[in-house]
């Protein structure tokens, strides 16, 4: 009996690695994602409001993609793909059914996080070393110019601790963050900055980014911390949830339509998770 259980228990693990996508119905022992009530205060993130129900995090699971280095991610225009951009300078679409992957652009820069602006359909690709926004115009996202330069993060020389994430908000407003310090700025389209606070009273860090208009919320992904959080736009902290096992989490992106979020780790063989929730 003991023989045939060893046997058994060898074919389950080999079966396990022969696949690059792993499923794990069971999330409960690893993330502290429980249902729960919060504050979740008005536009000002003074906390007076109504009581909301906070997302909950349920099972994922792991796929390999072939995005090197992947940084960043967002849904396309008609939200039928995922957009992804990494460190080696590339873009690409990524098919969330199969995890296929086309290149749509390359450019010698180190490409760390990507939104989309709903309104014209336009990219903007945060680089970070030299803490600038690229746009690149709709429709074939071929023509790019440098519309944001973060001046604080060039001054203090943020170096590869700088741009990290970028979410397109409302009207002509982006929010930036970087690593260093968890630093979160509004901008203008025009590379005009209208302010600036810190998320490093709950973060270390903010490695990837994106802005929820049903919630008007901001996701934040934190690689060192190994969380990532719900918050106000003002930075009032929300939720958290625990992604320990995730090697390098650095990008983030909110799917209502299909009930998940999406987070890329940038590691030697990259990586996509997806996370259920119950909005």
């Amino acid at each position: 009996m003991k023989l045939v259980f060893n046997f058994c228990l060898v074919a389950m693990l080999l079966a396990s690695a022969c696949g690059s996508t792993e499923i794990v119905p069971d999330f409960e022992d690893k993330v502290a994602a429980e249902e729960k009530e919060e504050e979740a205060g008005n536009e000002d993130g003074s906390g007076q409001g109504t009581t909301v129900k906070m997302p909950v995090m349920g099972s994922y699971k792991r796929y390999s993609v072939n995005v090197e280095e992947i940084s960043g991610i967002c849904l396309n225009k008609d939200k039928t793909a995922l957009l992804a951009c990494g460190d080696q300078g590339v873009l690409k679409e990524i098919n969330p059914n199969d995890m296929s992957v086309k290149t749509i652009w390359t450019r010698d820069a180190d490409m760390e996080a990507i939104t989309l602006d709903p309104r014209t359909n336009d990219l903007y690709i945060g680089i970070e070393y030299s803490q600038k926004v690229y746009k690149l115009a709709a429709p074939d996202y071929q023509k790019h110019s440098s519309i944001i330069y973060v001046q604080e993060a060039i001054d203090n020389e943020y170096n590869n601790s700088g741009v990290e994430g970028i979410a397109y908000w409302k009207d002509d407003l982006v929010f930036v963050g970087t690593q260093w310090g968890a630093n979160l700025w509004v901008y203008k389209l025009d590379g005009t900055k209208v302010s600036k606070i810190s998320l490093s009273g709950f973060a270390d860090e903010i490695a990837g980014l994106d802005y929820d208009p049903v919630g008007d919320w901001l996701w934040v992904v934190d690689s060192n911390y190994k969380k990532f959080y719900i918050c106000t736009t003002a930075g009032k902290l929300l939720a958290t949830y625990d992604v320990s096992f995730i090697s390098n989490a650095e990008s983030i992106c909110v799917d209502r339509d299909r009930n998940c979020v999406w987070i890329g780790s940038d590691e030697s063989s990259p990586k996509i998770y997806k996370f259920e929730f119950q909005f």
